[in-house]
Order: structure tokens, then C-alpha cells, then sequence
């Protein structure tokens, strides 16, 4: 009775460990950050503004960047699917959805700062992003505008206006820009 009782405990204390166990031990270490240039940010730039602008007429609106991200948004689902999917008959199962559980990533906290620069508000370029980038209030973004919102926050972070953006530029920066987030929420 004992050894069937101990041998019960050892096998619900096993199943409570193997998703522990199947999980990845923490996020991947992530690249040592290269600094950036006001070249790479132009680039950078340039060539998200090239994506955007689907109509090709040297603007981007804020129903170009709807379409944009709503067809992203369909192409991670499908991924998403996709990877769940492990027979690909086009149903996932208890078994499937379980199987990939336990590896799903974790949702990464904000994404402020960092490698975003040329980036930052391209890449969300909706709301309010959209009319700080936009400085004629035209209601469309000209390549011209987005390389001069991209360059205004380069300058900001590049301490010693050398042109480049070093890992501790930028690390001083997102610590300023948290510094002053906690001011205004006190108020």
C-alpha cells in the first residue's frame, strides 16, 4: 500500500515537472547590440517607407498603413496555424494545441527604444506616431518627413554627436526616457 502510495506521489510529482522541464530555460540571449549610424537609420528608413507606401506615390496615409498591418497581422495568424497544425489538415487538435503549449514564447513586455531608431514610429505609424511624423498636417507622411522624425530622436539619443549610436547611448537614453515616464505618472 505504501510503495503504491509513494510510487503515485513520484508520478504526479513527474507530471507536474515535464511541462516545467519541456519549457526553453528563459528567452534566447539576445545579440550584443551594434551601434547605428545616421546612414543605417536613413536606410532603415527608406526602406520601411518603401513597404508602406503601397500605392507608390511617395506618401504614405493612415489607410495604407491599416491595410498594412491588417494583411501582417493575417500572415502571423496563418503562421501561427501553420505551427500548431502538426498534420496540416486544417484542425488543430487537443493533442496539437497541447503538444505546443508549453514552448510558446512568453509576450515580450513594451518595446521602447533599443535598435528602433529609423523604426520606432515607422513601425507602428498609426495614431498619434502618425501625426508627429506628419509635420505639414497634410494627413500623409512624405519620405522626407519620416527621415526627419527618424533623424530628430537619433540626434536625442547620440550624446556625443559623433553620428553614431553607441549600446550605452543607448542604454542612457531608454533610462532618461523611464526616468521621465515615472515623473509624469506622479504627476
Amino acid at each position: 500500500m505504501k510503495k503504491t502510495a509513494l510510487a503515485g506521489a513520484a508520478l504526479v510529482a513527474l507530471a507536474a515537472a515535464l511541462p516545467a522541464l519541456a519549457q526553453p530555460q528563459g528567452p534566447a540571449p539576445r545579440p550584443a547590440a551594434e551601434p547605428m549610424t545616421r546612414a543605417a537609420v536613413q536606410a532603415r528608413v527608406q526602406t520601411r517607407f518603401a513597404k508602406a507606401d503601397a500605392n507608390r506615390d511617395g506618401f504614405v496615409t493612415p489607410d495604407e498603413i491599416r491595410a498594412r498591418a491588417e494583411a501582417a497581422r493575417g500572415e502571423r495568424r496563418a503562421r501561427a496555424f501553420d505551427r500548431l497544425d502538426a498534420n496540416h489538415d486544417g484542425n488543430i487538435s487537443r493533442a496539437e494545441f497541447a503538444a505546443v503549449r508549453p514552448q510558446a514564447p512568453r509576450a515580450r513586455a513594451g518595446r521602447y527604444g533599443g535598435a528602433q531608431f529609423g523604426g520606432g514610429a515607422m513601425a507602428n505609424f498609426r495614431g498619434r506616431a502618425f501625426q508627429m511624423i506628419d509635420a505639414d498636417h497634410d494627413g500623409r507622411v512624405s519620405l522626407a518627413e519620416a527621415n526627419a522624425a527618424a533623424l530628430q530622436r537619433f540626434d536625442r539619443v547620440d550624446a556625443n554627436r559623433d553620428g553614431t549610436i553607441t549600446p550605452d547611448e543607448r542604454q542612457a537614453a531608454r533610462a532618461s526616457m523611464r526616468a521621465r515616464m515615472m515623473e509624469r505618472r506622479r504627476g
